[in-house]
């Protein structure tokens, strides 16, 4: 990844933690735009959007990049309802 993605990544991380939505997507969006096998950028993005749509797309493409990625695996079952607690 290149110098100016990760500090989009990282931008838009801290964004989303300081609970900036909205200027989180927009850096985050630039990143997957840029490249989109960053698996790190979809699994932030799918907490950046609110519809539950843009949640699954974005966690199944971390999961298309890393099956085994407990992150996304978890979000998916809390968007199908699964999740016990």
């Amino acid at each position: 990844m290149d110098t100016r993605l990760a500090e989009l990544l990282y931008e838009g991380a801290l964004a989303l933690q300081q609970g900036d939505k909205a200027r989180a997507r927009e850096l985050l969006l630039q990143v997957v735009e840029a490249d989109e096998r960053i698996e790190e950028a979809w699994l932030w993005l799918s907490g950046a959007v609110d519809d539950p749509e843009d949640q699954r797309t974005a966690l199944e493409n971390v999961l298309a990049l890393n099956p085994q990625n407990a992150h996304a695996r978890y979000g998916l079952a809390v968007l199908d309802g699964k999740d016990n607690g």
